[in-house]
């Protein structure tokens, strides 16, 4: 369960997507991508992603479609991925604060 006070933003869902020439685990970077993170100057902190397990779900299912490894799979979303929690309305994502971090270089 998520506080109210936790939450910075509630957006929807983008979904999963893959370009031309990338990887897998891309997948899930443009998932973060497409939620306003930008790689160059900001870290992600995936914990601070909150979702819906039906969101959850559809990037398991993205990213197992090219790679067919449920455990590698399964490992790259519990590590990297977004949280799944409950009573959060279908098709939304919580970005709590702090989920992005401007880089200290």
């Amino acid at each position: 369960m998520v506080k109210k006070s936790e939450i910075l933003e509630k957006v929807s869902a983008p979904a999963p997507r893959l370009e031309a020439g990338q990887q897998a685990r891309d997948i899930l970077l443009n998932f973060f991508k497409d939620l306003g993170w930008n790689p160059e100057t900001h870290t992600v902190d995936p914990n601070k992603i909150k979702t819906t397990k039906e969101i959850y779900n559809s990037l398991y299912d993205a990213i197992y479609e090219i790679v067919p490894d449920p455990i590698g799979v399964g490992m790259l979303l519990v590590n990297r991925g977004p949280s799944v929690t409950e009573n959060i309305k279908p098709g939304t994502v919580y970005l709590l604060h702090g989920w992005i971090k401007e880089d200290a270089n």
